[in-house]
């Protein structure tokens, strides 16, 4: 009751928008809060972390994945949260969007899409308002080197007093470290540094996302069971999932709604098996984030492996460190003068990203 309290007249804003700025095959596997983290959308963690500090206003800000996100985010959304879409058509950068998502707050909590939060909101809160500052930015210690000072770190959450909004144009790209900060400096605002202990883990490129796969599964695993899951042979396991007698589990793995791993399959964790996934007779997955209606065949082993949805590893391979993407869907032959047009022409769908590709 005192966290809700503290934070009852804040917003919460996540910055869900995602913009291409380099070719690379991670970010080629779709918007990257939607990414799933044990099983779940990455943006999905911001979300329940605004909720369980007590912030019951929530606007997501995407682009042009808005509807996706909004509904994916809806199965994760509290009872008592209400959560609005804003689009962001034209980049806005972070200020930008807070500020077009502002409404009418006093106090603004701000966290990006792709950050799992591990600081305390009333906290955080109680010190940003008792020290008047116009933006508070949570940092954390990179390490580094004996007799080198530790630099700070944004760590992806923030708070913005009203105020700070009066600094951010109502039009053009706009970001918060490189371009709103120095603003607040000279006009004589004052913004203060919250220093933490605990990073809060981010999902910003395949190695990365890899590693916050694998704490969250490991922190989830070390839980109670959710509701739904049971623990089978050491496995945590939706009840819906079928998990042989005799496969071996080393380490914590979590295993997705109707997911099956038949006999004589090992499985070393980290690790997690998305739902409709399938680890064939004596399968080794090691230390893996499989997605959903994925299949690593008979004999097959994987370890340290990204496999998106609908991936299928050939029975009897060996896949190390890689990023693995289901194969293209083979295109209907073009129609051609003087053949015969088909009856029922293939539905044409609007493109949802770039193509997908099986190679390393």
């Amino acid at each position: 009751m005192h966290v809700r309290a503290a934070t009852h007249d804040a917003r919460g804003i996540i910055l869900a928008g995602q913009y291409a700025w380099k070719d690379s095959k991670f970010d080629a596997l779709g918007p990257r809060p939607l990414l799933p983290v044990a099983n779940q959308p990455l943006v999905s963690y911001p979300l329940l972390w605004l909720s369980g500090g007590g912030v019951h206003d929530v606007t997501v800000c995407a682009n042009r994945d808005t509807r996706t996100v909004g509904d994916r985010l809806r199965e994760y959304l509290p009872p008592d949260v209400e959560m609005e879409l804003i689009e962001d058509p034209v980049p806005r950068g972070a200020a930008g969007c807070v500020r077009d998502a502002a409404g009418d707050a006093e106090t603004l909590v701000v966290v990006g899409g792709t950050t799992v939060p591990l600081v305390d909101l009333g906290a955080l809160l109680a010190s940003h308002r008792a020290s008047g500052a116009a933006l508070t930015v949570v940092v954390h210690q990179e390490p580094s080197g004996d007799g080198v000072p530790k630099r700070h770190v944004p760590a992806g959450v923030y708070v913005f007093d009203r105020r700070a909004l009066e600094h951010i144009p109502g039009r053009g790209f706009y970001d918060i470290k490189e371009s709103l900060i120095p603003r607040l400096y000279r006009a004589g605002e004052r913004t203060m540094a919250y220093p933490v202990l605990d990073w809060s883990p981010r999902g910003l490129d395949a190695t990365s996302y890899l590693a916050l796969n694998a704490w969250m599964v490991e922190r989830l695993c070390d839980r109670s069971l959710a509701e739904g899951f049971v623990r089978v042979s050491g496995i945590m396991a939706h009840e819906s999932a079928q998990i042989a007698a005799d496969v071996a589990c080393v380490g914590p793995v979590l295993v997705g709604a109707g997911a099956r791993v038949k006999p004589g399959a090992t499985l070393v964790g980290p690790t997690s098996i998305g739902a409709g996934s399938v680890v064939a007779e004596g399968a080794l997955v090691s230390r893996s984030a499989v997605w959903s209606r994925c299949r690593v065949g008979e004999g097959a082993a994987t370890d340290g492996c990204i496999l998106a949805d609908g991936c299928v590893i050939a029975p009897g391979s060996r896949v190390f460190g890689a990023l693995r993407t289901a194969e293209p869907r083979r295109r209907p032959a073009a129609f051609l003068p003087g053949r015969s047009r088909p009856a029922a022409p293939y539905p044409l769908r609007p493109h949802a990203g770039p193509a997908l590709s099986s190679t390393d």
